[in-house]
């Protein structure tokens, strides 16, 4: 018969937030919860368990202070195998237990990395470099794209920042034509995604240096698209800066490079509408926005939620959750709602943890402005927002939270108070990585 040894309670009982929020990461019901641990705890060689959903329910609740080490091991397991990533016990609400087999830093990967691969391969051209070395430059770039909303701009700039000094170092040396171009091309991309990941750390002095620098090298290249790029990221870093009317302007001449084409749907949500809001323009935002959607509509699109750093065209997902943002700092709640509801089941299903935060955050904040305002679950929502982005926390994500936390504090409610509370705990330790910097 399965055992389930549960630690007593120390203190009053306080729900577990972490706990929910992992297993609504995971998909995963009470019920199920407790049924994939007996299965788990049967399979692994260790004591069986005897969980139920009563005993989840409790851990959930509080009303049982902490489960016993085995079971935390076991719940750990199942879930590290729903959401595919090595989870803490302090991840899951239990801090004070302590596993002897948990991670301590996520696993380092054995292959070489891009730069290292690339540096040899130019050692064994001598003087010119073979296209194979910008190839690999190439899909490093992609990779880094892909990764970056789940391993974040503190660890991925550095290679970034490698990447971009051997272009420096090819340019130096004796090229091909087309291999000049080729270099100028991915010197560009690279100081333009070190200024995106500049203004998502608050180094807003940085983000405009590589933005400069990125722009310099479009207009060598004469390349309509990748001015348009930058100047977006430009707006981008203008917005966080609380300069809008900078922002929109940036915003408006980055549509001039892009007329028609992939980056005019970034420029006019990310970049145009976002700030049009901010000044409330709730007529531009509108305006911004359907140009997009129009856009969008005949564009070749990604599906699903497209990375927020990319070259690529934003997908139909992206879109919408600017335009929840917009529409929420214009004061429209009704369409922030509308397009949050619209992208909320896109984002869960992605890796990006930020955009998980950011939406949850937008509805958050337009259920509390609106006019039948539901603490409650706004309340929930933004502590579930604080949760996801707790372990890689970006500048937006700080000032949503911190706005969030400002349009709480009209409520006399015990919900609104706790979120005050964590809100004051999580700045404290995510402050390193999301403050900004002067600049």
């Amino acid at each position: 018969m399965g055992i389930e040894v549960s630690q007593p309670m120390a203190r009053a009982s306080q729900p577990n937030h972490k706990l929910a929020a992992v297993m609504l990461e995971a998909g995963v019901s009470n019920k199920g919860l407790a049924r994939r641990m007996q299965e788990f705890s049967r399979a692994d060689g260790g004591p069986p368990l005897a969980t139920s959903h009563t005993n989840i329910g409790k851990y959930l609740s509080g009303e049982v202070g902490k489960p016993g080490a085995r079971a935390c091991q076991v719940m750990i397991g199942v879930l590290d195998q729903l959401i595919n990533r090595n989870l803490r016990t302090v991840d899951i609400g239990y801090p004070d237990i302590k596993l002897g087999n948990e991670p301590v830093d996520p696993p380092i990967d054995s292959f070489e990395s891009p730069v290292t691969i690339s540096a040899r391969l130019q050692r064994l051209g001598q003087i010119d470099v073979d296209d194979t070395v910008l190839s690999i430059v190439e899909l490093a770039l992609g990779d880094i794209i892909e990764r970056y909303e789940v391993e974040g701009p503190r660890k991925l700039a550095p290679e970034v920042v490698s990447l971009r000094v051997r272009m420096d170092e090819l340019l130096r040396q004796r090229q091909h034509p087309k291999q000049i171009r080729h270099i100028y091309e991915l010197g560009s991309k690279l100081s333009g995604m070190l200024s995106y990941m500049a203004v998502n750390r608050g180094h807003f002095a940085h983000a405009r240096m590589y933005a400069n620098e990125a722009f310099y090298i479009a207009n060598i290249l004469d390349d309509q698209q990748l001015r348009a790029w930058v100047r977006g990221t430009e707006s981008f870093c203008a917005y966080y800066m609380g300069k809008f009317d900078i922002a929109a302007t940036l915003a408006k001449e980055g549509l001039r490079f892009a007329g028609e084409g992939p980056q005019a749907i970034r420029l006019l949500s990310n970049g145009l509408a976002r700030a049009l809001g901010k000044m409330g323009d709730v007529d531009g935002v509108h305006s911004a926005i359907d140009h997009a959607n129009l856009l969008a509509e005949h564009a070749k699109t990604p599906t699903g939620l497209s990375p927020a750093l990319t070259f690529e065209p934003y997908s139909h997902a992206r879109l919408a959750a600017n335009a929840a943002t917009a529409y929420l700092s214009a004061g429209d709640y009704e369409r922030t709602l509308e397009y949050g509801h619209q992208v909320e089941r896109l984002v869960d299903e992605s890796d990006s943890v930020w955009s998980r935060s950011l939406v949850r955050l937008d509805v958050a904040t337009a259920l509390v402005k609106s006019s039948s305002p539901d603490v409650e679950q706004a309340v929930h929502l933004g502590s579930e927002a604080l949760f996801f982005s707790e372990e890689r926390p970006i500048r937006s994500v700080w000032q949503r939270a911190h706005e969030f936390g400002v349009a709480t504090q009209s409520f006399d409610a015990s919900e609104a108070r706790e979120y005050q509370s964590v809100l004051r705990e999580w700045s404290n330790r995510v402050r390193d990585f999301s403050v900004p910097s002067k600049g």
